[in-house]
């Protein structure tokens, strides 16, 4: 007979980090001797504290990785700054406290890069940075709900001796994303504009090209996120998940429209829409010291996988 050793709850379990999370336990471990559950917000609202602490209480879980919050785009944070903070403030405090009062000592707990100020005193930024003046003013709700979340993170270890570990990924980005035309991130946003008018004569971007950003291919992210939970060495503390590679905007667009087989000609840029925040280079020094052997998947080859799984799965995609 076999027994379940370890169970493991996963919050925002169906959305694109957690889908690739699935796919890489399917392929890699054992389900007999591990159990992974992975939550939706139709299994329980994690902004309502009685429903989470009931829907923790005896299920017995000994790690969590907590991925579920409020999320959009730029222009999805720029008119909602007031809920992103107050929704993701309630869902980490009813999860963090559900920890705590069900014995579940460990735990990954997912930030964000937009956390860290637009002008730091240097760049690349590192983990000891995150609080080093205000995040930028376009995002400053939902990021200032995950500085939050660090700091408890870095509470609860103190006073309760737990394992909680934050992981701070750039942006995100691969199958299963959010391909909403006006709530999505960057690169699923572009995506699905592009494919929707790449018939038409112009095709539109937002801004002026120039800001920098860093991408991170979500089935690479899923694997560092497993690696770290599993790494008994690592009892607590900050890790930025990124790889070397910085693109401007103009870049990302030009790369997409490339893998779409789109003229560049027909791009035209509406440089009176926002920016967002030009810089906000980070470093994976940490990460790469704890594994130095850490492959990652190339933009281009990522921009690629993730249309091909676009264009497959296009009547069933996220929106």
């Amino acid at each position: 007979m076999n027994y379940i050793q370890t169970k493991i709850v996963i919050t925002g379990g169906t959305g694109m980090v957690g889908r690739c999370i699935k796919d890489e336990i399917t392929n890699d471990l054992d389900s007999n001797t591990i159990h992974y559950e992975f939550l939706s917000s139709k299994d329980v609202d994690l902004t309502n504290r009685e429903a989470v602490l009931n829907y923790f209480k005896n299920k017995n879980y000994n790690y969590i990785i907590h991925l579920a919050a409020n999320v959009g785009g730029l222009y999805k944070n720029m008119s909602q700054n007031t809920n992103m903070f107050s929704s993701n403030i309630k869902i980490n405090e009813n999860v963090l406290e559900a920890c705590v009062k069900n014995n579940i000592r460990r735990g990954i707990f997912c930030l964000s890069s937009c956390i860290y100020p637009p002008k730091p005193s240097k760049f690349p930024m590192d983990e000891n940075m995150i609080h080093e003046g205000p995040p930028h003013s376009s995002n400053e709700g939902y990021a200032y709900s995950k500085r939050m979340l660090e700091m408890q993170c870095r509470q609860y270890n103190k006073a309760y001796d737990t394992s909680f570990i934050c992981v701070i990924p750039v942006n995100l980005y691969g199958p299963y994303d959010y391909f909403n035309l006006r709530d999505g991130h960057l690169l699923p946003m572009l995506m699905h504009r592009f494919h929707i008018t790449k018939k038409y004569d112009e095709i539109i971007a937002y801004g002026t090209g120039k800001p920098l950003r860093q991408f991170l291919y979500a089935p690479d992210f899923a694997k560092i996120i497993l690696k770290i939970l599993h790494d008994m060495t690592i009892e607590g503390g900050n890790i930025i998940c990124c790889n070397n590679d910085e693109f401007t905007i103009e870049e990302v667009v030009h790369t997409i429209l490339n893998v779409m087989k789109i003229d560049k000609k027909k791009l035209k840029w509406l440089t009176d829409k926002a920016d967002g925040c030009m810089k906000k280079t980070v470093s994976n020094k940490k990460l790469l010291s704890l594994y130095p052997e850490m492959k990652f998947t190339s933009f281009d080859d990522g921009i690629s996988q993730t249309y091909k799984w676009f264009l497959k799965n296009y009547h069933s995609i996220r929106k």
